[in-house]
């Protein structure tokens, strides 16, 4: 006869109470679930999803905590772990190999960092056939965009001639206006780098994990023209979960 029991819990997070579930049959766990949560979206779904894994996988709440996420998820180890005590469940972990390995890796690139740039750099580098390695240091991918908004200039792309094909916008027309806001303290060279390749990159990115901009509701005022867009979800983490998708089906290998 199955035993079966949804055994429910709160843990503190990083921005306040976290409501969860662990459902256990005959001892073993078979899922653990977040109900509920004020947490930063981008991160928390990564990171649940890994620390789900590694619970059922292991078949205990003595597992690793997530890089990046330490806190909070030692709070939802710690807290599970008392309520399915409390529950006189009687788990049964599985032995895992924790023993130091050297593995010996090759890569025609290596990138370090996981957020929007080392992403893009090495969707780059795949498309152009190479062989690539990229590493990061938390437990999910994003790095600072991940808390971000997904506006951003589309000035010279065909991005942009889509969304506003009534207007004229040229980099130097760009240029000037950063140069004007920025009140001359830009960086002319690199200023001119950007603006040059804005457009390209941009084009780039929409191809590759089939991104789908649209104008942007806000519009900087300090620009000449209207040359901001946007994902549908105006998160950057839209952006990050389709590179990762994209990433996941190539030969990249990600630590």
């Amino acid at each position: 006869m199955s035993n079966e029991q949804q055994i429910t819990g709160q843990a503190n997070g990083h921005n306040g109470i976290i409501n969860y579930e662990v459902d256990v049959s005959n001892n073993h766990i078979d899922d653990f679930k977040v109900l509920k949560h004020s947490e930063t979206p981008g991160i928390f779904n990564q990171v649940v999803d890994t620390l789900k894994q590694n619970i059922i996988a292991n078949q205990s709440f003595d597992v690793d905590t997530i890089s990046g996420a330490t806190v909070m998820t030692q709070a939802l180890l710690n807290s599970a772990k008392s309520a399915i005590n409390a529950a006189d469940v009687k788990l049964h972990s599985v032995p895992t190999n924790t023993e130091h390995q050297d593995v010996e890796l090759t890569a025609d690139v290596v990138v370090i960092g996981g957020g929007e740039a080392g992403l893009v750099a090495a969707s780059r580098a795949l498309s152009l056939g190479h062989k690539v390695i990229l590493v990061e240091k938390n437990g999910y991918l994003g790095g600072a965009t991940i808390l971000n908004g997904s506006n951003v200039t589309a000035t010279g792309s065909k991005v942009a001639a889509r969304i506003f094909p009534e207007q004229q916008d040229s980099p130097e027309q760009l240029f000037n206006d950063v140069t004007k806001e920025s009140r001359n303290t830009n960086l002319p060279e690199l200023t001119k780098l950007m603006v040059n390749n804005i457009g390209s990159a941009i084009d780039f990115v929409s191809d590759y994990a089939d991104l789908t901009y649209q104008k942007a509701q806000t519009q900087t005022p300090e620009h000449s023209v209207e040359r901001q867009i946007e994902l549908p979800s105006a998160s950057s983490f839209e952006f990050i979960k389709k590179f990762q998708q994209h990433l996941n089906k190539t030969v990249v290998k990600y630590f």
